[in-house]
């Protein structure tokens, strides 16, 4: 009874303080969107999932959409960034970054509305030695995070450019 208790009461806090998860809804400023890439991107899926979840209907076609979503390039880089006595790596920086750009197609012509840009993310983790496992889970908790940072921000340029050019207008 009392932890149900505390449960409910933390609930309320942070209902009331305007707590919200992270999320887009851009219904209002793109209907339908297209992601493509000239090879494999690791960000392709999970931006098309983004996407979706903002209320953006996916296009089969490049053709069918009102904003056409290229992934250019991708980079994906680990380095160390501190040493131990022993010279070993006591932390990595993990960086991810993608190169994309955004079109718009009217009349069978693309309009370019953003030229290509990079996105970037990068964390630093420590490593355990003695926990090898524990270090590779924490890089893919933390690849998985940052490949949700760039997703972030592709949708927020999306946001701001429909919004500037009347996308849907």
């Amino acid at each position: 009874m009392r932890l149900s208790a505390i449960a409910l009461l933390g609930l309320l806090l942070s209902s009331a303080c305007g707590f919200h998860l992270r999320s887009w809804d851009l219904t209002s400023t793109v209907s339908s969107a297209h992601v493509t890439s000239e090879r494999r991107n690791f960000l392709a899926e999970p931006l098309r999932k983004g996407l979706d979840q903002a209320g953006v209907e996916l296009s089969a076609r490049a053709s069918d959409a009102e904003l056409v979503v290229q992934l250019v390039e991708e980079r994906k880089e680990r380095r160390s960034v501190s040493v131990t006595g022993r010279a070993r790596a006591a932390e990595y920086e993990l960086t991810m970054a993608v190169h994309f750009s955004v079109h718009d197609t009217v009349e069978g012509e693309a309009h370019v509305l953003i030229e290509p840009r990079w996105v970037e993310t990068t964390r630093v983790y420590r490593v355990d030695a003695d926990n090898i496992v524990g270090n590779s889970e924490e890089q893919t908790l933390l690849e998985s995070e940052m490949v949700n940072d760039l997703v972030q921000q592709v949708i927020r340029v999306l946001n701001a450019v429909s919004r500037e050019t009347g996308v849907d207008s």
